[in-house]
This record gives C-alpha cells, sequence and structure tokens, in this order.
C-alpha cells in the first residue's frame, strides 16, 4: 500500500477558478478530438485469424489508405460500433497484423482507430479533483506559472564555475538555482541541453531531488543523456527514467541502468527481471519484423512462415509484458522515491506511478511544445522552484479544439500564458528569463538567415568552432550552405491524402527522389522534411534500407529537436491545385504558426539547408515583409537558387518524359498487377490506344478491380468521347471531382503531369520507379468507400438520366467533404440534390494536416 502523502502547503484563492478553466478546455479538446475521428479511422476489410496463441487472437487486415500508426501501437479495432481494445503488431504495406483478445469476435471489416484521448480525459479529470488543492500537490506553485512572466531577478545569483558553458549559458544556471520560476529561453543550437545537464547535476550536489521532464520520450531521452553527461554515477538508481525510451542506447546500458524495470531488476524483484527479459525479447523480435517490413513486397514462402512465427511470439511476449505491468506499480514507485533524479515525459505525472509523489525542483523541457493545462500539472508536483525550458519562437502544442478555452489553455505554452513571449518585444528581458544567444549547431549562413527572420529582438551568434568545424557530409547539390531549388515554372499540383485531408506534392517527391538518389555515399547524414504529414510518408518511402546511414524523413513537428547535415525542406504548397496556401505560409507574423514551422525547418541544418519551393507563390507575391517573407528575402540574397531540373541530373531513380508518353506507359501495363490512373479535365487522346492493356490486366482478376481510372467530368456532367469507349470496352472508369492530381501508379512505376496525363498537352511529364514509393502513393491516393465507391470498385449509372455517379470531394465553401450523386440530378442546391446528395464536413480539418 501507498503511504498517504499529505497536501503540499496552501490553495491561493485564484487556484479553483485556474484549475476549473484549464479542466475545461481539456474537455473541449477531448470533445474535437472524438468528433474527428471518422476522418483519423482506418476502413479495414478481409479480416482473417492467421495464428491463436493461450492469450491472444492474431488477426490480419487490408488497410483501405494509409495506416500512419506504427508497430507495437495501442489502438481501437470497432466492429459493428463495438469498440475492442488490440495492439499493432506488425504492419507490411497496407496489411496490418494486429493483436487481439481471444474472445473476440472477428467480422471481415472493422475500423481502425488510434489516439490519445485518454490523456486528455486523465488530465482533465485530475485538474478537477485538484481544484481545491489535493495530497502531494502544491496549488501555489502550479498557480505560479500563469503569473510569473514580470518576476524580477535575484540581486545575488550562486557561482557556477562550469568551464564548459559560455557565459549566457552559466548565468541561466546560477539563475535557474534559485527558488521561483525561471523561464529558459534556448533557441536552436544554443545548447539548452547542456545547460539543463549541468543545472540538474547542480541541483543534485545541493541534495535536491528533481523531475525532469518532456513532451516527447526523444526529448527526455536527450536530457537524460546530458544529466548522465555531468554526473554518470546516477546511473544505477540515482537518476530512475520511467517510460519507453526512444534512445536505444539507454537500454541495458554497461555503464549502469537508468530504466526503473532494469534499476528494479538488479535490486532482487524478480517480476521486474522478468518484465526486462520479455522487454528485450520483445524489442528482439520486433527488429526482427522490421527486417522482413522493408521488403514486403517481395517475401518468399519461407520468410512469410517466418513473419507469422515472428508475429506470434511478439503477440505473446506483449501479452505478457501487461500483465507484468500490472504488478509492479508498487515496485516502481519505491524505486522513484529513492531516486535523485526521475525522468519521465510530461503526462506521465498524472499516471499511477508519479501521481501524489513530491519534489523539491521541477524542470519542464521543450516547453514550447506542452500546454499550460499540463505544465501545471507538472510544476505542481514540485515546490514552487520550477524551471520552464524550451523556446517558443518554436512549434506549439498541437491541438484540435478552436474554443476560448483551448486557445487559452492548450494551444498557447506556460511561455505565452505568462506573457513572456510578448515582454521579449520591450527594451529588456523579464528579469527571471535566461536568453541563451551562442548557437552551435548552424553555419554562418544558415544561422543568419534564422536569426534575421526569427529572433531579431535577441540574434543568435554563431560560436567560432562552427567555422572550423569539419564537414562530414556532401552532395553535388548541396554546394552551398543555402540552396532553394525553385519548382515556380515546373507548376506541380498540391492534392489531399485521400482527397479529404493532409496535403501532399507527387513531383516535389519525385524530384527529391532524384536528389537522394544521387547523395548517397558521401552524405552520412541526412535530413528530408515536410510540414504535411502525408508528404513526410512519401518522403520515408524514398529512403534507402541501409541502416547505417543516419537518414531520417518526417514532418517537421516530429524532426523538432533533431540535427542532421544536410536538410531538404520539402514545402509542398504551389498554390496549384489544393488553394488557398496553407496558413503555414500566409500568416508569418513573429510567433505565428507559420514562422515557427520554418524556423524549426531550417535550424534543423548543421551543414546545409536546400529548400524545395515555388517561390512565386511562396514568397514573390507576399504583401507583407513578415517573419516568413524575412526568411525568404534573406534565404534568397545569401543562397543559391537552383532550377527544378537540377534535381534531375544525377540520379536515375526520376526521370523526364519527353514526346509521346503513351509508348512508354503501354510498356509499363505490359505485365502489371495493379493500375490507379488520375486525369484532369481534358480530351483524352492518349487514353483510347491505352484499352487492350488495360483490359488485358481487368480481365486477369475477375474478383477484385485491378484497374481504376478516375476522370474529371466536363462542367455538364459528361465525360470525354475516349472516357466512355474506355467504359464501354470494360474499363473501370471512374467520375470524380475535382482531381487535383495527375498521374498514374502502375505496380512499381509512378507517373505524374503538371497538365492532364494523357490529354492532348501533358505538360512536363516524370516518371519514377521505386517500390516502396509507389506503395506509399497508393496509399495517399486511396479513396475510401464512405458515401461513394472507393477505389478498386465499380461506380454506378444514375437511374433517370443514365449518366455515371460522380464522386465529389469538394463541399459548398470549399472544404473537403465526399459526396456522390448524379452531376445532373443529384447535384447540391437543386431540389432533388438537396435530398438526396451525401456529403459530410469537418470544419476543423484544414487545422490538421
Amino acid at each position: 500500500m501507498d503511504e498517504p502523502v499529505p497536501p503540499s502547503g496552501p490553495v491561493p484563492g485564484a487556484w479553483p477558478r485556474i484549475a476549473e478553466q484549464a479542466a475545461k478546455a481539456l474537455q473541449e479538446e477531448l470533445r474535437a478530438v472524438t468528433d474527428r475521428r471518422t476522418l483519423l479511422d482506418i476502413r479495414v476489410s478481409g479480416g482473417v485469424v492467421v495464428a491463436e496463441t493461450t492469450s491472444r487472437k492474431l488477426v490480419r487486415f487490408e488497410a483501405e489508405g494509409d495506416l500512419g500508426m506504427s508497430d507495437g501501437a495501442q489502438a481501437t479495432l470497432v466492429i459493428s460500433g463495438t469498440p475492442i481494445d488490440v495492439e499493432v503488431v506488425s504492419v507490411f504495406g497496407n496489411v496490418v497484423t494486429l493483436s487481439v483478445p481471444p474472445g473476440a469476435a472477428i467480422a471481415d471489416e472493422a475500423v481502425l482507430r488510434c489516439d490519445l484521448s485518454w490523456l486528455l480525459s486523465t488530465q482533465s479529470k485530475r485538474l478537477r479533483e485538484l481544484v481545491e488543492g489535493g495530497p502531494g500537490f502544491n496549488a501555489a506553485a502550479a498557480a505560479a506559472l500563469m503569473t510569473a512572466g514580470a518576476e524580477a531577478a535575484p540581486d545575488e545569483l550562486p557561482v557556477v564555475r562550469a568551464e564548459h558553458l559560455n557565459q549566457g549559458q552559466r548565468y541561466a544556471v546560477g539563475l535557474a538555482l534559485t527558488p521561483g520560476v525561471t523561464w529558459l529561453w534556448g533557441p536552436p543550437g544554443t545548447g539548452k541541453t547542456t545547460t539543463l545537464g549541468t543545472l540538474v547535476a547542480e541541483l543534485c550536489v545541493r541534495g535536491l531531488r528533481v523531475l525532469l521532464t518532456a513532451p516527447t520520450n526523444a526529448a527526455v531521452d536527450v536530457a537524460v543523456n546530458a544529466v548522465l553527461k555531468e554526473i554518470p554515477e546516477l546511473a544505477g538508481g540515482g537518476l530512475v527514467r520511467l517510460g519507453q525510451p526512444a534512445d536505444p542506447a539507454l537500454i541495458a546500458r554497461s555503464e549502469g541502468h537508468v530504466l526503473i524495470d532494469e534499476i528494479a531488476a538488479k535490486r532482487g524483484e524478480v517480476l521486474a527481471q522478468l518484465r526486462v527479459r520479455e522487454a528485450q525479447r520483445s524489442r528482439d523480435l520486433r527488429e526482427r519484423l522490421r527486417h522482413l517490413e522493408r521488403r514486403h513486397a517481395s517475401l518468399t514462402d519461407g520468410e512469410q512462415d517466418l513473419r507469422l512465427d515472428l508475429e506470434r511470439e511478439l503477440a505473446e511476449a506483449s501479452a505478457r509484458i501487461r500483465e507484468l505491468d500490472m504488478s509492479l506499480h508498487y515496485v516502481r514507485r519505491q524505486v522513484c522515491r529513492e531516486a535523485e533524479v526521475v525522468a519521465a515525459t510530461s503526462h506521465q505525472v498524472a499516471l499511477k506511478t508519479l501521481r501524489e509523489l513530491t519534489f523539491d525542483v521541477v524542470v519542464l523541457d521543450e516547453a514550447s511544445m506542452t500546454t499550460s493545462a499540463l505544465a501545471m500539472l507538472v510544476a505542481g508536483a514540485g515546490s514552487g522552484h520550477t524551471i520552464i525550458a524550451g523556446d517558443f519562437r518554436q512549434l506549439p502544442p498541437v491541438v484540435v479544439a478552436d474554443s476560448p478555452a483551448a486557445r487559452d489553455w492548450l494551444t498557447r505554452s506556460p511561455f505565452e500564458k505568462a506573457a513572456v513571449d510578448r515582454v521579449v518585444g520591450g527594451e529588456r528581458l523579464p528579469g527571471r528569463l535566461a536568453a541563451l544567444t551562442e548557437q552551435y549547431r548552424m553555419r554562418r549562413d544558415i544561422n543568419h538567415v534564422v536569426s534575421e527572420a526569427f529572433y531579431p529582438e535577441s540574434p543568435l551568434v554563431t560560436a567560432e568552432a562552427v567555422a572550423t568545424r569539419p564537414r562530414r557530409s556532401s552532395a553535388r547539390w548541396a554546394d552551398r550552405e543555402l540552396v532553394v531549388l525553385d519548382t515556380s515554372r515546373l507548376g506541380a499540383w498540391t492534392a489531399r491524402k485521400q482527397g479529404m485531408s493532409s496535403r501532399y506534392n507527387l513531383m516535389h517527391a519525385q524530384l527529391t527522389a532524384g536528389l537522394l538518389a544521387s547523395a548517397t555515399g558521401d552524405a552520412s547524414s541526412l535530413g528530408v522534411i515536410s510540414p504535411f504529414a502525408a508528404q513526410a510518408r512519401l518522403l520515408e518511402s524514398l529512403l534507402p534500407d541501409a541502416e547505417s546511414t543516419d537518414w531520417a524523413a518526417s514532418t517537421v513537428h516530429r524532426f523538432q529537436g533533431g540535427e542532421r547535415d544536410i536538410v531538404v525542406y520539402d514545402t509542398v504548397d504551389t498554390g496549384l491545385g489544393v488553394r488557398p496556401l496553407h496558413r503555414w505560409f500566409t500568416e508569418g507574423g513573429p510567433g505565428g504558426d507559420g514562422a515557427r514551422l520554418l524556423n524549426v525547418a531550417a535550424s534543423r541544418a548543421r551543414d546545409h539547408l536546400v529548400v524545395v519551393a515555388a517561390l512565386d507563390q511562396l514568397h514573390r507575391h507576399r504583401a507583407t515583409l513578415d517573419a516568413v517573407g524575412r526568411f525568404f528575402t534573406t534565404l534568397l540574397a545569401r543562397g543559391r537558387v537552383a532550377p527544378w531540373e537540377e534535381a534531375l541530373s544525377h540520379g536515375s531513380m526520376t526521370r523526364r518524359v519527353t514526346g509521346d508518353v503513351t509508348d512508354l506507359m503501354r510498356e509499363d501495363l505490359s505485365g502489371a498487377g495493379s493500375v490507379e490512373i488520375r486525369l484532369p479535365r481534358a480530351s483524352l487522346v492518349g487514353l483510347r490506344s491505352l484499352i487492350p492493356s488495360l483490359k488485358l490486366i481487368a480481365e486477369q482478376d475477375v474478383d477484385t478491380e485491378p484497374v481504376t481510372v478516375w476522370v474529371e467530368p466536363d462542367p455538364d456532367g459528361h465525360l470525354s468521347a475516349e472516357a466512355m469507349e474506355a467504359k464501354r470496352r470494360g474499363i473501370n472508369i471512374r467520375p470524380c471531382t475535382p482531381i487535383l492530381e495527375s498521374s498514374a501508379v502502375i505496380d512499381d512505376v509512378v507517373w505524374t503531369a503538371t497538365g492532364s496525363l494523357l490529354g492532348p498537352e501533358p505538360g512536363v511529364v516524370l516518371r519514377t520507379r521505386n517500390a516502396a514509393f509507389a506503395d506509399a502513393v497508393r496509399r495517399a491516393q486511396r479513396r475510401r468507400p464512405d458515401n461513394a465507391p472507393g477505389s478498386g470498385q465499380l461506380g454506378d449509372d444514375c437511374g433517370r438520366c443514365s449518366r455515371a455517379l460522380v464522386r465529389f470531394e469538394v463541399g459548398r465553401r470549399g472544404l473537403p467533404t465526399v459526396g456522390y450523386g448524379c452531376y445532373s440530378c443529384d447535384r447540391p442546391g437543386s431540389r432533388r440534390g438537396r435530398s438526396r446528395f451525401r456529403h459530410e464536413r469537418d470544419p476543423q480539418l484544414s487545422r490538421w494536416e
């Protein structure tokens, strides 16, 4: 049993109102997340039990789109409205294997849902429990975050004799050693993590117990490594890391354990020893599965059998881990009580292991990504000696709800809630703010662009050591510190994932493929990032399989905190296709989302920054010179502007096709197993010659529809003559409006065009052969059935006028929707259309890309 914990000090009079408002904001966010689930739910079909263990059942489904979840994720499988808790065992392309309870009924079709809404519910419930204070919670320390921005600095600070720190960093440590709330402003590359490592070491020397938190596992691991570098003897029980580390180097450290179960196991706790063994077994199994996942399209029969064996063993190991976790609660709490430093993600403060445990000092790192509501719960675990570290010019918390309460308590980090961000624009910085200004990451030109655009009040200075640092990575196209690949003259289209949500740009991805193909060998450290999740998944599919190469692809949000020698930033938006430009490019004022995102993207680069952008749309036509405008202006002044064709001059993965495209496309169709083509409105003169090849593919599998040709009808709803002929000859012609892609995916080949691919003027045509990329494009473009037949399904004809029914993917106000009806009889606005035309809309969708 846990011993009772007394309340931590008096409750300020303002606290009940603060706690209620923050809890209300969390509830509104929970409702918004729940309301938008239908857009995130993944429809799965073909459910089949592939294996059963003593405690679990393994079921495989085929997903209708991009799964967007990784191995080991906890999820919910919804069958006929009934939710079932499941675990994602493996993801092979669009085939997902789930571990489900043994008694669960399995259907042919279901919905897979993966969200963390339970965290919102937990935080809201915890705040409501603490409205009047509570055991182990310091309401005064929590409330202090809301008003601490204007506090004065102490007259005298402790002397910090850390020779490895610069003057600004030593001042920050000295200030943070004094009681109260300290704000540590650490712009990119300024050594914030090093400073925090020294600070925690100094606190430990003074005999103070520290809670070290950050919003993500990766950020916690970085902070833990910084502390261990300062005081390595904390390993073995002095420093305890809760949760699942993102850094594998923290697992089974030979220099001393830091993971909570490893420490407990070392002390002789039998259950902890079992938990450690099962966790290692699970990691080994998952790694062996990942080797197979990379080649999912070319596995032999023997490898398929091995896959099933690994999945079965992994499901058993995961089930045992869950059972052990339920039994280790009190052991883990005891380990945390005895530790000098406890490191955990911020949300774990509200969970069982840390609830009601108290600390002398609380450190919240990457606080710009933490909601004010959660930051208060974290601060309440301390005595009021709190350090809030981060950079309010980088990315804010990700929030769905747009209510006043959500904007106030969730969208705003503690920096904004305490008005620290506004005060720095004045004549002098706040008294308890330590601003780091000397940066050690970016080369001088990269730093100049970032500092000029995003840190005018506190300019960043490049450390002398950066100029003499050797360059470890090189690529022919990254011949300057700043390079812009201008796609203005290309005319690439921006589309929406599955016609509904996140944006992507196939041609930009194909150009990046060309860059990556010519960068192998000398580019040992390279990152490819994009603002949009759909584009990031396309870029990720282009990475080589070699594990020794330090290459990564992700969204800007996920890359915050990371760095690479060479960074390629794909902006995606071009003003063609999806309109208008995303607010990330139009709202670029100081502290705005656009400025923050661009700041993070650019500041990940150590030696070279390559920006892929349509400058005419993103910059040259800008009416105001805001932070984003200043960035592009400085970028162009100090960097090299390269034409888009340069991306194709050194690699063979992507090539430009000139002349008649149908001859080469006919070669790709020969022997192909699946085809999906998307053709914007035009006279489809090239379609007729491909009908025999398409017909052969369509007839080779009578159980499915391996060919789907999406065509955009004329304004009156009629199809082109070529499309009608193909339809009459048995080709699956599907009318859709609007079509924002001009493309074809034929087995492992992706075609794109700036005009209609099979029209009289296709424009620039690119062709990329890459199986993983083609698979990723297929998942991004695949249409869900929803209210209309989707990809690989036959359409219907109108019962009144016999025209083909059209899939509509745009609403009256331009918001993404799905509808299905006759262009003439069922169109919205007509008397009959108002009653029959079916569509759905999420007004918050544009906020989540």
